[in-house]
């Protein structure tokens, strides 16, 4: 991919970046904002974590070794109920124990700090290709979900989803194909709220009606399983 294209690719996305050294983060914060949409900075995990919560980057690049909270920690809180944004890890020692919890983690790559343009460029394809393949996913034949715009199309017709039917969707396609008790809803999706279980039946019949489709298989008593169609 040429400078061209990388800019255009890039350019529809945002990163946080994560890092201690005020003089590292700088000069790298200035290349990355050549390219992304937004960069936004911070000097420690627990600065970063509270940006990703309002900001909602698309792609992480996280300095292992931090004042407080490490690099691998924040990737973990992230990944507990994040599995599609993209995580490159930088640190200045290869440690074959932080390597195998990156790829635990599903980190895009791990950088070996200084990190050069090149070795940076390339990391950040690899973002944009495990992004661009994870923007559509097909439901079933003729509909598909757009996460990018949390969009369901039906033979090319557009499904409006509200906000809490698109985090109960996404939730089920992180855990395609396993039993996801109420339980499990309950406290991924609602939090701190109590729900009722025909609450949350109520919430998965409207997504049905939405797909004109039957996805979500009732596990009596339990919960659901959710399985794509003719993938």
């Amino acid at each position: 991919m040429n400078h061209k294209d990388f800019a255009k690719k890039m350019s529809v996305y945002t990163l946080l970046y994560v890092e201690d050294d005020l003089a590292v983060r700088k000069q790298i914060t200035e290349f990355l904002k050549r390219y992304y949409k937004e960069v936004y900075e911070a000097s420690s995990a627990e600065e970063g974590l509270e940006l990703y919560k309002r900001q909602k980057p698309h792609i992480l690049l996280l300095d292992i070794h931090l004042g407080g909270m490490s690099g691998i920690e924040l990737a973990t809180l992230v990944r507990q109920k994040d599995k599609k944004t993209r995580i490159l890890i930088s640190t200045a020692y290869t440690n074959q124990e932080f390597m195998l919890e990156a790829i635990e983690l599903d980190i895009t790559r791990y950088l070996i700090k200084p990190m050069t343009s090149e070795e940076l460029v390339k990391a950040l394809e690899k973002c944009w290709q495990e992004l661009d393949a994870n923007t559509l996913v097909k439901l079933a034949d003729g509909c598909f979900y757009n996460r990018e715009k949390a969009l369901l199309t039906h033979h090319q017709s557009p499904i409006t989803l509200r906000h809490k039917e698109v985090e109960i969707l996404e939730y089920f396609l992180a855990h395609e194909g396993k039993l996801v008790r109420y339980e499990m809803l309950e406290e991924s999706i609602w939090e701190k709220d109590v729900m009722t279980r025909d609450a949350i039946r109520s919430q998965i019949r409207n997504i049905r009606k939405k797909l004109q489709l039957n996805l979500f298989k009732n596990v009596s008593g339990l919960g659901y399983k959710f399985t794509r169609q003719n993938i």
